[in-house]
């Protein structure tokens, strides 16, 4: 497995754990009381830019991979 295979690899698994984290607060923020949802909402906001962050890294990605192919295509 290329580098390039297991940093996008590592990405998705990335951006699985922030989903499963934010669908546990969505939860916890449906479930909670009127105090402690200021704390939850911040968190959720917080990991869902965390996710926004490595969502991009991985679309990045994917236009760096695609470039490569284009630019071997036209001889290197």
């Amino acid at each position: 497995m290329s580098v390039k295979d297991e940093y996008r690899k590592k990405l998705i698994d990335e951006l699985i754990q922030q989903s499963a984290e934010i669908d546990l607060l969505v939860i916890k923020l449906r479930q909670s009381t009127i105090n402690s949802n200021l704390k939850n909402i911040e968190e959720l906001e917080d990991l869902r830019a965390k996710q926004f962050i490595t969502t991009n890294k991985l679309h990045d990605l994917e236009i760096a991979s695609s470039n490569s192919w284009e630019n071997i295509g036209d001889g290197g």
